[in-house]
């Protein structure tokens, strides 16, 4: 499987244009040698490694560290019986600022050196319980007043279903987070106070879920989404207060256009959607946010794609991807 890793040139190519425009330049690639699925999920400047998983299908997921020139340094599994392991499904990775490695479960946070060994393991109770199977995504966390006795985490990761069958999903906030020092569980964003809240059918609770990124260079700050949305909410997280939004215009996303967003209108065949969604928020230099976001792909365009490929889906394909 092959990685391929972009800069973003953060040159205007013109300012007459009601929008700036980017240029992406590829700055690095390499190979790594597996014969299983690799994600990659945090990478670790000063020591030139990323954190990754390892899908190995029935053997189950490892947790790897990969070197600058794409070696698989060290990968192990975590997940079953014994002192330094979790049963519970791994729902995020991350590096900690000391180049430690959070993992993410159901029910706890436990921190394990570059060896792999465990140093902490923090309990809590999620009030809604999140199970992943086959995957990690990106672990959020920051310290509050940038004290490191002052930790706080994400419990619900970005682009997560977190509403799966809460039919009166509205009268709920989208961020569920856990304070390490008072031990207990709070949350931020009520959906009902979004622009499209009241857009939203009670039956759009399965698709409908919170797309976010954390600067946490600074005082920390939550950059905040929904799968379907076109705003951008910014919280202070040092105080949990909304300090400004961002309106987002998309170049195609026609679902979001509608007088009402009910999941019956969401172009579908056979159960498979076809249509559009947001998908990830990057922060990057210089003030710059960049929302990835899916398009719809249409009926006959999916039908031929199938057709020479019947595990197609257009949410893995590049050309249905914007930014």
């Amino acid at each position: 499987m092959i990685k391929i890793f972009y800069t973003l040139i953060l040159t205007i190519i013109t300012s007459s244009l009601a929008y700036s425009q980017y240029q992406f330049t590829k700055v690095k690639e390499f190979r790594i040698n597996s014969l299983y699925q690799i994600g990659i999920v945090d990478y670790f400047n000063s020591k030139d490694i990323y954190l990754a998983y390892i899908n190995k299908l029935s053997k189950g997921i490892e947790v790897a560290l990969i070197n600058g020139n794409g070696e698989i340094i060290l990968s192990k599994t975590l997940q079953g019986d014994g002192p330094e392991k979790f049963t519970t499904s791994m729902n995020s990775l991350g590096f900690s600022r000391d180049g430690d490695i959070w993992v993410l479960t159901t029910f706890e946070l436990l921190l394990y050196d570059q060896k792999l060994k465990l140093k902490e393991r923090i309990k809590f109770k999620p009030d809604t319980q999140v199970y992943i199977a086959n995957r990690a995504y990106p672990f959020q966390y920051f310290y509050k007043n940038n004290n490191p006795s002052n930790l706080h985490f994400f419990l619900n990761p970005s682009g997560v279903h977190n509403f799966l069958g809460f039919r009166q999903f509205k009268s709920k906030q989208l961020i569920n987070l856990y304070d390490s020092r008072s031990k207990s569980n709070y949350s931020l964003a009520p959906i009902s106070k979004r622009d499209v809240a009241q857009k939203l059918n009670e039956n759009m609770s399965d698709v409908y879920f919170p797309i976010y990124t954390v600067d946490k260079k600074k005082s920390p700050i939550l950059y905040l989404t929904s799968s379907f949305d076109n705003e951008i909410t910014i919280f202070d997280l040092n105080n949990d207060s909304e300090i400004g939004s961002i309106k987002i215009e998309h170049e195609s996303f026609d679902f979001l256009k509608g007088v009402k967003l009910d999941i019956d209108d969401i172009p579908s065949q056979e159960n498979i959607t076809l249509g559009a969604k947001n998908h990830n928020i990057f922060k990057l230099g210089n003030g710059l946010l960049v929302l990835e976001y899916i398009q719809e792909i249409p009926y006959g365009t999916y039908e031929q794609k199938i057709a020479e490929d019947p595990t197609y889906h257009h949410f893995q394909d590049p050309n249905y991807h914007r930014l």
